[in-house]
């Protein structure tokens, strides 16, 4: 509310009629998050996250008013064509031990798995992937999984968010010709930031992409559960779901995870969750730079949802993931609470086909 304040004074006090007048600090736009809640509470529906993403174009394209943590991140992006900064060779060849192809290894793949860069190249998000292809292997489906190997790069939410533009249209236009060449059908991603970008922006750019069916993990998952592709068992853990903005708020996506974890265990919410979720503090790429807080956005978010006296906080994104378990480790609660993606708590609860037989 303060900076729509601060835009319409400005607009009104300018004679120049600029957007930015001086009155708002650079630092005010790079803090938010772009989780939405601002907009999803918004009683006159103010689009306060589009005119900051905006304002974000004019500090990147004009003025470039950027310290080094955001100018590293657009540089990776420039040089890796990855937010990680990694090398793209090689960038699979993990998952070729777990039995994964690429696409043009199988062709006549009907998923394409985008692993995505932190699936890529964090260790950690790396468990997740791993759970997953575990889960479609018992599902009797990995021949129906490829991957893109060295060709993968970003899916481009961190330029766009950032206010990159050029670069964001620039991934996205490649990923889309990477799509048409493999006549890609259907795209399962682990990143609910993947999956808005793939979802709503790609089919703005190019309208092909309306055709894709972009699918969340989470609600494959349900879906391999629901048709009694995996069997699952019940236990006596108390889990909690913590989601992430840009599934639950921006894509509505809430019941799919929570169809699955009440099949596993006692379900616990916190006061907010689904559409009315809390951020972890990572979107809006403010995973790769600090924001001067008075109290970091992932701590408030922990403390949340451990007062429900859950054993399990369950993610669905590899960010949440790793900003909740930072929290936990600086905050010394690491052996109070476990913080494990849907797919890791399926992999721990799935019923081996041989034993159903037995």
């Amino acid at each position: 509310m303060m900076i729509i304040t601060k835009i319409k004074h400005g607009l009104y006090n300018s004679n120049e009629s600029k957007l930015i007048d001086g009155s708002i600090v650079d630092d005010e736009l790079w803090a938010c998050t772009t989780c939405g809640a601002c907009m999803n509470t918004c009683p006159v529906y103010i689009r306060h996250v589009d005119y900051i993403l905006d304002m974000r174009r004019y500090l990147v394209m004009v003025n470039m008013r950027m310290d080094q943590k955001k100018s590293s991140l657009l540089l990776n992006l420039s040089q890796y064509n990855n937010s990680m900064g990694m090398s793209n060779y090689g960038r699979h060849d993990w998952l070729k031990e777990l039995g994964v192809k690429t696409v043009q290894e199988n062709p006549n793949f009907e998923y394409l798995l985008w692993v995505g860069c932190m699936g890529s190249f964090d260790n950690r998000a790396r468990d997740i992937i791993k759970s997953l292809v575990e889960i479609l292997r018992e599902a009797g489906l990995l021949d129906k999984v490829a991957v893109l190997g060295d060709e993968e790069t970003c899916c481009g939410d961190p330029a766009r968010r950032l206010g990159e533009e050029s670069r964001f249209q620039e991934l996205a236009l490649n990923n889309i010709e990477l799509f048409k060449k493999y006549n890609v059908k259907s795209i399962i991603t682990i990143c609910p930031h993947g999956y808005n970008t793939f979802k709503n922006e790609y089919p703005r750019i190019d309208p092909w992409m309306k055709n894709v069916k972009v699918i969340h993990h989470s609600e494959f998952l349900e879906q391999l559960i629901s048709e009694g592709r995996i069997k699952v068992g019940r236990n006596n853990v108390v889990f909690t779901i913590h989601d992430p903005c840009y599934l639950a708020r921006h894509n509505g996506v809430v019941e799919p995870q929570r169809n699955i974890v009440m099949k596993l265990g006692e379900l616990r919410e916190t006061k907010y969750h689904g559409t009315q979720t809390f951020c972890c503090g990572a979107g809006g790429a403010n995973y790769w730079y600090d924001v001067p807080e008075k109290k970091r956005i992932s701590h408030i978010r922990l403390e949340q949802l451990m007062e429900t006296n859950a054993q399990t906080i369950v993610t669905l994104c590899p960010f949440c993931n790793a900003m909740l378990t930072d929290a936990a480790r600086i905050k010394g609660v690491e052996d109070k609470v476990k913080i494990l993606d849907i797919s890791e708590i399926i992999r721990a609860s799935v019923i081996k086909q041989q034993e159903v037989k037995a």
